[in-house]
């Protein structure tokens, strides 16, 4: 595993990299060195990683945008599923985040909410003046 299928892993079980230095027991700083390298990590952060993340396939080791990909053997179409982590960190991490979405989501229906309702009163508004209008 290089620092580019490392950072796809982290972003497809909502790990930050502060959250992922935590969770391995790391600075930061190192999960950013372990990211920007092009080379393959050493087999004892490989496997820190694979143990942390709770993923047990030996041969894993690309991770495309669907999820993981084994090269190999058992290269082709699977459900690869299995592989994300139910680490009690990365579950946390995932409610954290989708938390935030709701937030956002919420905000978002405040905001459209008052667009109505300014929209509803125009429309009383303009209801009222072609009264007036056809009144006269």
């Amino acid at each position: 595993m290089n620092g580019i299928e490392l950072k796809k892993l982290l972003k497809l079980n909502y790990l930050s990299q502060e959250t992922a230095a935590e969770l391995f027991n790391v600075k930061r700083e190192t999960v950013n060195r372990w990211c920007k390298s092009t080379k393959d990590l050493p087999e004892k952060t490989h496997n820190l990683v694979m143990s942390k993340l709770r993923i047990t396939d030996p041969n894993f080791s690309l991770i495309n945008e669907n999820g993981v990909q084994l090269i190999g053997k058992n290269n082709g179409n699977i459900d690869n599923r299995q592989y994300y982590s139910d680490s009690p960190d990365v579950l946390k991490a995932q409610i954290d985040l989708l938390d935030e979405r709701i937030k956002e989501k919420d905000a978002q229906i405040k905001e459209k909410d008052a667009q109505i309702k300014e929209k509803d009163a125009q429309i009383k508004e303009k209801d009222a003046q072609i009264k007036e209008k056809d009144g006269r």
